[in-house]
């Protein structure tokens, strides 16, 4: 079933579905259960890579598309060898396969082959220190595809550094604490966007802020939140930690604190909650300390839920970019006409736990003639976590938009001839008695 298209911005399921781990929440380390998953990156075909750890251990788990048995590909050990991890914060994956792994507890970035027991030193490793030569406690990479150079938030030292080469960094952005325009408090994420000549994103995570800095720029302007100050109000984030961007240049935001994932268009002054409630949980619409969000190739939201040891999928109901599997051409009319068609929704057992956000769907009718099946996005319609699911409410809305058009137009013809049939019998009775 093919996301509805009529929405002028793409909408998600408020219910996730869990991809790795346990649902519930349950801790463990098999093939279905995960420890404290600590990064995860979307690889080729939406395979997805997850690092988890326990007190002696760190394992990456690959998860293939629509299978919750994780296959081990990494398997390291507490310690400092270079087949050896410590306190994993960062995941990137390129296009050849090979997982960068940003080690915060060694303070660097190791490069491991496919296959490979062993990683490569390819940043840092030279212990914690403000030299450039170092890292201290770097929290996320951005590895660019071209180049290979490293990104790194480089959280202790309040800086983003681009490593060229195993012994070569230059400083990009920041360095010292504080909450000027050229100054970080504790970054935990970034994102490059090299379609716009490197334009650099930081979730300055103690500053509540996200900041963007141009190219050569020694200031950063402030493009979500506002300095200083955490809340939960849609123009406010709550020690933000992570971040992406689409081709609209659109931020997701982990709205870390507010265990939501927030929405931030290109220069709006407010986000829209797009995944999490804003209270902590383990409900399928909920979020508990997340740490992550990717977008696979559908544009779902694939979220590194950490204090649920799970990773969550949350996929696109709407998108104005999606044809509509509702769509239904009808050659009857040539008016330039616009008709309302209401949408009935039956059978919905409700309860406040599971909100299901209604969408709008529409049915195109040739020569110019508009359908539209509007419920508004703001009201929510909720449905019991036991019978309903995405899926459910997707087919519904589909087929609610196509089957109302049709009903609405027999039983008006029914209706029509309905009359004519008693108005004719009336006659005829009279007739009759006359």
């Amino acid at each position: 079933m093919s996301a509805l298209s009529n929405c002028s911005t793409t909408v998600w399921a408020s219910n996730a579905t869990t991809i790795a781990g346990s649902p519930a929440g349950i801790a463990g380390f098999n093939s279905t259960l995960l420890n404290g998953p600590s990064g995860i990156a979307v690889g080729k075909n939406d395979s997805i890579y997850v690092m988890d750890y326990g007190t002696s251990y760190y394992r990456m788990q690959l998860f293939y598309p629509g299978s919750q048995l994780g296959i081990t590909i990494i398997n390291a050990t507490l310690g400092t060898g270079l087949n050896q991890l410590s306190s994993v914060t960062g995941l990137s994956i390129d296009a050849s396969g090979n997982i960068y792994i940003l080690d915060l507890g060694n303070d660097r970035v190791t490069k491991w082959a496919p296959g490979a027991s062993a990683g490569i030193l390819v940043a840092g490793g030279n212990g914690y220190g403000s030299s450039l030569n170092k890292l201290y406690s770097p929290w996320d990479i951005f590895v660019e595809p071209n180049t290979s150079y490293i990104w790194i938030a480089d959280s202790g030292n309040n800086r983003i550094v681009k490593w060229l080469n195993t012994s070569t960094a230059v400083l990009v952005a920041g360095g010292t604490n504080g909450s000027q325009a050229n100054q970080f408090n504790t970054p935990y994420g970034l994102f490059v966007d090299t379609s716009d000549s490197n334009t650099l994103y930081v979730a300055d995570t103690f500053n509540n802020r996200i900041q963007k800095w141009l190219n050569g720029a020694s200031n950063g302007t402030t493009v979500a939140g506002q300095s200083g100050v955490y809340g939960s109000a849609l123009n406010q984030l709550n020690y933000p930690d992570a971040l992406t961007m689409d081709t609209n240049k659109s931020l997701y935001i982990v709205d870390h604190g507010n265990n939501r994932i927030v929405l931030w268009l290109l220069g709006s002054t407010s986000g829209r909650v797009i995944a999490g409630t804003g209270v902590g949980g383990v409900l399928p619409s909920q979020l508990n300390n997340p740490y992550y969000v990717r977008l696979d190739s559908t544009g779902a939201l694939i979220i590194n839920d950490w204090g649920n040891n799970r990773t969550q999928r949350f996929p696109v109901l709407c998108s104005p970019n999606t044809m509509s599997s509702s769509t239904t051409s009808i050659g009857t009319t040539s008016q330039n006409t616009t008709m309302a068609v209401p949408l009935t929704i039956n059978n919905l057992t409700t309860s406040a736990n599971n909100p299901i956000t209604i969408l709008s769907a529409s049915t195109s009718i040739a020569n110019s003639v508009t359908v539209s099946a509007t419920v508004s996005t703001s009201t929510l319609v909720t449905t019991s976590q036991k019978n309903s699911s995405t899926n459910t409410i997707t087919k519904l809305l589909s087929t609610s938009a196509t089957s109302s058009l049709s009903t609405n137009h027999s039983f008006a013809t029914r209706n029509l001839n309905s009359k004519l049939l008693l108005l004719l019998f009336c006659f005829i009775m009279i007739f009759i008695n006359n």
